[in-house]
């Protein structure tokens, strides 16, 4: 029996994954800091006749993934589908920020998604079709003032996704980086980014349209997935435009 292991699993994007994927009777392992906020997941999912396993992780911790699969094989799950989807960012200019807040997101996006996704193909059936999907943003495709680190972040988990992406194409793996635009969840709360989202209320997606796209692209191995008209005309010109155009564009978005 497979299980798809969903991180960040329990508030926004990363739930309604999890609730897309047990519509498709799907199994899940979903992980996230909060047990309760699981338990009450789980609880839901499981109406949908799917298992559902859950376990509460801090992904700040080194430790984390080795936990993570060591409850895998402890439970003898067949874990076939990764999900990488917790991430955060902090709103702000970078010199008036607290360092520490954007070390950790350095060590969420990237840290966290390396560690998670090397455990995962060490421990799961290579004789099998596995999948990996990647939570990134429309971020990744330009800087972004107020918001640097978390681009930079973004950026790395688009290029690390499309590399590896290439490595393991012949191990067949399928690897999608998942680059949704402003998307109606929690995630703006802690990033004290609600001016912001007010602002730009019209052009927000809702998560699980998100969650939708990115399932269907990672499972018809799909590079890149990117869900709305709008986001992917912005992506194509962020490609298109010399940065010294792109900047201030992106930049304005989030002024306040």
């Amino acid at each position: 029996m497979n299980y798809t292991l969903i991180t960040g699993a329990s508030k926004g994007i990363g739930k309604a994954i999890a609730i897309e994927a047990a519509n498709r009777g799907m199994n899940l392992l979903l992980v996230a800091r909060s047990e309760q906020l699981l338990v009450d997941l789980a609880k839901e999912l499981s109406a949908k006749n799917v298992s559902v396993k859950i376990l509460a992780a801090d992904l700040f911790d080194a430790d984390a993934s080795k936990k993570i699969f060591e409850f895998v094989k402890e439970h003898s799950l067949n874990v076939n589908m990764l999900v990488n989807n917790a991430g955060m960012g902090f709103y702000g200019n970078f010199d008036e920020g607290d360092l520490q807040n954007q070390l950790n997101v350095m060590k969420l996006n990237m840290d966290a998604c390396v560690r998670l996704t090397y455990d995962f193909l060490k421990n799961s059936d290579a004789t099998q079709r596995r999948y990996i999907l990647n939570t990134v943003s429309t971020g990744a495709y330009q800087p972004v003032p107020k918001m640097s680190i978390y681009a930079a972040t973004k950026t790395f988990m688009l290029f690390f996704s499309r590399g590896i992406r290439e490595e393991l194409k012949k191990k067949n793996v399928y690897v999608t980086a998942l680059c949704p635009g402003g998307t109606e969840t929690e995630f703006f709360v802690p990033a004290k980014m609600e001016k912001v989202i007010k602002k730009n209320a019209a052009f927000m997606m809702l998560p699980d349209r998100v969650a939708k796209v990115g399932l269907n692209a990672v499972m018809k191995n799909k590079s890149v997935a990117i869900p709305g008209g709008i986001n992917m005309l912005g992506a194509i010109a962020s490609k298109l435009l010399p940065h010294d155009l792109v900047v201030p564009v992106s930049g304005s978005i989030f002024e306040t």
